[in-house]
């Protein structure tokens, strides 16, 4: 790490500030650009991966979701690259770990990353004339493409655009209504009422003219923050970046957002149901205060302590007061940041709005009990101990997660420096434990109802209707009103839309996008060692990886003495962990100990299947936790408490559970429902794809309805499996366990806690009875439209290059016609290495047309044979996108699925050389496969009635 002095002069930047800070292992610089004022701050900490982020303060006056425009708009072609997707392009080509754009409340940012110094910079100078030379100010296809525009069809008019149908997905989610219309009342009086995103009844609304003025009046570099992570070559990426900067002169409009003071507000809000939930407590009751400015950190992460303390488990303190009054079924408490002054929002749900006074005075005199009594320590502790270690244990890509982080203080003024360290603040919080602070900072968040907001969230069975018919009303009076010139002007703009939409790249434009030689791939492929031991009598993979102090510990045991309908019921059963008492530990003392002793810890049922075997598979119990080594045997004892000895018999507990995943589970998959249909799809193929829809998919959500509304007939049988699961499967003689550590640390209180028990069946044979044309019926105005199939139907073993052809389609073809012409959110073909493949496609208002789009894949894979666009640059990309940047633990857990499945570090290899080697004639070779896939292939669309009768002689069922 090289120091610059301050006040270096480099590149038309001046170095304000140094600093090494120890807590991160970096050494920090800050600089100012002399001419335009913008901004910048390089966190060198040496790691090989190099992150450029470019934010700007973008402040909503409306919800016409223009700044969410522009993030699209901007990567849709600029003055150095002229093609319409340079976006794209990247993803065809380059080796980036991420490459996105992202829009908040109050800030718009363009962040990309790669491991690959040319590669990296590459990617930069594209982004760089993305955002400082875009064509929308030239082009309004761009915004009629990424926006929003009025076409035809038989002469009916309807509003169309990629936002537009995107904020249609997401507006149809509760939360999204909840968090909407919360902030309306909380802040109304800044930019924080509107929605960024864009509101679909108001995105109409936005201009050309609207839309070019907001991108000059705020992506200005006066405006702009820069952060550089990793090891960046700073030298080449400053001069970069001051080559667009030099172009502007300095700006002085600071846009401000007016701190709002707090107000008490109320509104009622619907979101929409289905006719068969209309019966249940479906409402829900939100609450919203402003905690307090971003610069009260230490006031900001206390309140987050407090939300895990009284909210985080059904045991906790506060949830635990409303479940038991049987007034809501389910209670989220959380500190919603990233925004100037950030606000607490408590969210009750599964209610009736008339019991809405009755559960705000049963918060309200809980609260005032709380900080009377005063709130408990070592509950304190605890989730100041998991809040230390999460600090710790930071996602991938890291740098990604500390500039966005920065920007919590950067953005107002503050230190960007400051939102990047915890160790101050969580030793404040340690001090605060001792006193009264946390009582206090509780009395004045929820005690008291000054400035608290109060949001009804009602179910509507005819809001999606009543929305549409708006919205039809508005657009056939907009039609109306143009004249018979205006009218063919319009069908103009549409036919020179849909031709620039189709018309290819020119050869000049497409070989402006800079390129990496495929030699920067390298030979072979990432693979983390296993080294397989026995330990008294188990498997233990360990996986040596520097870890920094943490052992990532996988525990599995099969369920392979469970039949498909078992497994089924058992897809609720990882949910009681930690939920329940033990014979040791109530639950409140459990969740104490686990989040003081065990810094990560999730329980699910996968299935892992080898290879070559279609027909069987091992359904494991996985056990996942991050602990720190100093508390691995603490850790281990918990382990085995849970595992050994918990409370099945709480039938009471186990209710509150249920409906709270029913009601979880159907709103993923409202949002999820490429998710839902491509895991119904590959049901067909595979015992593995059989268990992961019957505890992931419909199935098992249908179990959910059914566990809810028949609890008393239902719990008798499950309490009967789950205790077959303790009995037969938690034993050592079919146990797995993966470890992922510096070194290799003992398991001695671990496995001696394990009874020995009996080694169940290796594998078992699983299938599974859905529609080979299924659909899916939502209660939303968006569809997902899923075709799949497996190599092996077809008589087919998989190939490297065939990560090369679904690479091209889902970048070229499905991306051209599905999400360009057809609006779609997003689409792709995905496939995996033991032979499925599966074509998708995300908020999708036509998912009959993507389906017949499906239908042609092969055709564009023998017309795209024809041409000579390079092959290498697909190649590089598919390959880069199997090395993603993970966690250790991460990276244990991959290798223990590689080791289930059986594919060795030679198979990887194997699939490396294909990728590597792949031609013409080996994409030709899937030609056939693909013809079939689209014929003969499962097919699942998600969506509502009017999307799925689009689709055909589907069997559709609610879901």
């Amino acid at each position: 790490m090289e120091r610059l002095p301050e006040g270096t002069k480099l590149y038309g930047f001046t170095v304000t500030r140094v600093r090494e800070v120890k807590e991160l292992e970096a050494l920090f610089t800050e600089m100012t650009h002399d001419k335009t004022g913008a901004k910048l701050c390089f966190l060198d900490s040496g790691a090989k991966n190099k992150l450029f982020t470019v934010g700007f303060k973008t402040l909503p006056g409306d919800s016409t979701g223009v700044f969410h425009i522009l993030e699209h708009s901007v990567l849709c072609g600029s003055e150095k690259y002229p093609v319409k997707e340079p976006f794209v392009d990247l993803l065809k080509s380059s080796m980036n770990t991420f490459l996105n754009a992202m829009t908040y409340p109050d800030k718009t940012v363009y962040p990309v990353s790669s491991c690959n110094e040319k590669d990296f910079l590459n990617l930069v100078s594209v982004y760089l004339d993305a955002v400082f030379a875009p064509r929308l100010l030239t082009d309004r296809n761009i915004f009629y493409q990424e926006g929003i525009h009025m076409d035809t069809e038989d002469g009916e008019p309807y509003y169309k655009g990629v936002v537009f149908n995107e904020m249609k997905g997401a507006m149809s989610a509760m939360d999204d209504r909840i968090e909407q219309g919360i902030c309306r009342l909380v802040f109304p009086d800044n930019c924080y009422r509107f929605n960024s995103g864009g509101d679909p009844a108001r995105i109409p609304d936005l201009t050309y003219e609207a839309y070019v003025e907001a991108y000059r009046r705020f992506y200005h570099p006066s405006n702009a923050r820069f952060f550089l992570d990793g090891s960046v070559p700073l030298g080449r990426t400053l001069e970069l970046i001051d080559s667009y900067l030099i172009r502007y002169e300095r700006l002085e409009e600071e846009f401000e957002i007016p701190d709002q003071l707090p107000v008490a507000g109320e509104a009622t809000e619907y979101y929409e149901i289905t006719e068969e939930e209309a019966d249940g407590n479906r409402a829900a009751l939100a609450l919203g205060k402003i905690i307090g400015s971003w610069k009260e950190r230490d006031k900001l992460f206390a309140a987050q302590i407090l939300c895990d303390v009284l909210a985080d488990s059904n045991e906790a303190p506060l949830k635990r007061a409303i479940l038991s009054s049987g007034l809501a079924e389910d209670v989220e408490m959380a500190v919603m940041d990233s925004v100037k002054q950030p606000y607490l929002l408590l969210v009750l749900r599964g209610m009736r709005d008339e019991d809405s006074g009755a559960l705000k005075a049963l918060v309200r005199d809980t609260v005032h009990g709380l900080v009377a009594e005063g709130l408990k320590k070592e509950a304190l502790r605890a989730s100041i101990n998991r809040f230390a270690f999460r600090c710790r244990q930071m996602g991938e890509p890291q740098g990604l997660y500390r500039s966005l982080s920065s920007f919590n203080s950067w953005l107002y003024g503050g230190d960007p420096l400051e939102s990047l360290l915890y160790d101050e603040t969580i030793a404040a919080l340690r001090e605060m434990v001792e006193g009264d602070g946390f009582e206090r900072l509780l009395g004045e968040l929820l005690d008291r109802e000054e400035g608290l907001s109060v949001l009804h969230m009602l179910p509507s069975t005819t809001l999606g209707r009543e929305e549409a018919a708006q919205e039809d009303v508005r657009v056939r009076a907009e039609y109306a009103a143009l004249t018979e010139e205006q009218k063919e002007a319009l069908a103009a703009e549409n036919e020179v839309l849909l031709g620039w939409q189709t018309e290819p790249d020119s050869p000049e434009a497409a070989a402006s996008i800079p390129t990496l030689s495929l030699s920067e791939a390298g030979e072979g492929p990432e693979y983390t060692k296993t080294m397989e031991k026995k330990e008294q009598g188990v498997t233990v993979l360990y996986h040596p990886l520097p870890t920094h102090g943490i052992v990532y510990l996988s525990l599995y045991f099969p369920l392979t003495n469970f039949a498909l309908s078992e497994l089924t019921k058992l897809s609720l059963f990882p949910a009681l962990f930690g939920e329940l008492p033990t014979e040791n530990y109530s639950v409140s003392e459990l969740q104490q100990a686990v989040k003081t002793h065990i810094g990560s810890l999730n329980f699910g049922i996968f299935a892992y299947g080898k290879k070559e075997e279609r027909e069987t598979c091992t359904p494991h119990l996985c056990v996942h936790a991050g602990i720190l080594e100093g508390s691995l045997p603490e850790a281990e004892k918990l382990l085995v408490e849970l595992l050994t000895r918990t409370k099945f018999d709480q039938k009471d507990r186990i209710k509150e559970i249920v409906l709270q995943a029913e009601e979880s589970a159907k709103q993923g998959a409202i949002g999820n429902g490429h998710g839902l249909g491509m895991t119904a799809v590959q049901s067909h193929y595979t015992a593995k794809g059989a268990v992961a829809e019957a505890v992931g998919g419909y199935t098992s959500l249908q179990f959910l309805h059914r566990f809810a509304k028949d609890f008393d007939g239902e719990i008798e049988g499950f309490l009967s499996l789950a205790d077959r699961v303790r009995r037969e499967s938690v034993c050592k003689k079919s146990m797995t366990v993966g470890v992922t550590a510096s070194g290799e640390p003992s398991l001695l209180g671990l496995l001696e806690g394990i009874p020995e028990g009996t080694a169940l069946p290796k594998s078992a044979a699983y299938g599974i009875e859905l529609p080979k044309r299924f659909g899916i019926r939502i209660p939303a105005p968006i569809a997902y439209a899923v075709q799949g199939s497996h190599l092996a139907s077809f008589g087919e073993e998989f190939s490297g290059s065939l990560r090369i052809a679904a690479h091209i389609l889902s970048l070229g073809y499905f991306w051209s016609e599905i999400r360009v012409q057809g609006g779609a959110y997003g689409t792709g073909l995905s496939v995996n290495q033991t032979g499925g493949m599966t074509c998708y496609s995300y908020r999708d208002p036509s998912p009959g047309r993507s389906l017949s789009v499906y239908r042609e894949m092969a055709a564009f894979v023998e017309d795209f044979c024809e041409g000579d666009e390079v092959l290498d640059k697909f190649i590089l990309a598919a390959v880069a996108a199997l090395e993603l940047l993970r966690t250790p633990g991460e990276e244990g857990m991959v290798a223990d699925s590689l080791w289930f499945s059986g594919i060795t570090e030679e198979d990887m290899k194997k699939q490396r050389k294909e990728m590597l080697e792949t031609d013409r004639p080996a994409l030709l070779r899937w030609c056939g496969v693909l013809r079939r896939l689209a014929g003969e292939g499962a097919v699942c669309v998600v969506g509502n009635e009017e999307a799925l009768a689009a689709c055909g002689d589907l069997e559709v069922r609610d879901l």
